[in-house]
């Protein structure tokens, strides 16, 4: 596994888009805490005088900020990282590089995996960067509280682990289908909107929830509930939903395993 990572992290490191788009996402993803302290402070301007609060930037609070800052993060993650990967992914097809490795002893099966020990790598990556931000702005501007409570609801970071991983092997899946990296970005995210659109006609004229929550997106996205219709006195599920938990998990399975048999079939 450990050499199979090192081959791939070799392939990336000299391609200048890789980086590009990875450091911008990642200045993204640490803009966006900032980006609501802003917000926080334009709205005390607004406020009346005489009313205060005891912490306005209560988007950091222990009890919130997992499940606040995943939820946040997930847009940015889906559409950068299907991106990124399918890039990645393609262009090993374009330059040939994917039968150059074949001839040089790699095998189908270990050149698959290779793409998956990467995906892992990056989305464990990106997870212990989020971990760091929530623990850096929770202790910044949440109330202290009792070591127990501050990590009441850490498990959305294991959700939003599943959530990446998910948006990665739907890219692989495409950059192994399409081989054109163009194509297959445009795909991506025309699948994106066509999954909302279906799932939600499935799940409200056709009546059929259970259906609808099958879809890859309406799955990925439902694992972390939207925190902030509570700002609209409206009740929020503050756990993580096992149902789409579980269906992305198999999604991931099943975009894996086409991945794995295309490359096996398919001529590199």
């Amino acid at each position: 596994m450990i050499r199979l990572l090192k081959l791939e992290l070799l392939k990336a490191k000299p391609a200048k888009f890789f980086w590009v788009l990875f450091i911008i996402f990642a200045a993204i993803l640490i803009s966006i805490p900032f980006g609501v302290i802003g917000l926080g402070e334009k709205l005390v301007t607004f406020l009346p005088q005489d009313f205060k609060l005891d912490n306005i930037n209560f988007f950091f609070d222990w009890q919130d900020i997992w499940q606040n800052i995943t939820f946040s993060f997930q847009y940015v993650s889906y559409f950068f990282l299907n991106a990124l990967v399918i890039i990645h992914v393609a262009r090993e097809f374009s330059l040939k590089t994917a039968r150059q490795n074949v001839i040089d002893g790699l095998s189908k099966s270990q050149f698959a995996l290779s793409k998956i020990y990467f995906i892992l790598f990056m989305a464990l990556g990106l997870t212990i960067l989020t971990t760091l931000l929530c623990l850096i702005f929770g202790a910044i501007f949440s109330p202290s509280m009792p070591i127990g409570m501050m990590f009441e609801n850490v498990e959305f970071i294991f959700g939003y682990f599943i959530h990446l991983v998910q948006s990665m092997t739907f890219g692989m899946l495409l950059a192994v289908l399409i081989r054109r990296p163009g194509i297959a970005v445009v795909v991506s995210f025309g699948y994106y909107w066509f999954d909302l659109l279906a799932s939600s006609i499935v799940t409200f004229p056709l009546k059929s929830p259970f259906l609808g929550s099958l879809f890859p997106v309406k799955s990925q996205f439902g694992i972390i509930d939207s925190p902030f219709l509570k700002f609209g006195l409206m009740k929020v599920n503050t756990d993580l939903n096992l149902n789409a938990l579980a269906i992305s998990i198999g999604w991931i399975a099943l975009q894996c395993f086409v991945s794995h048999w295309l490359i096996k079939k398919r001529n590199l």
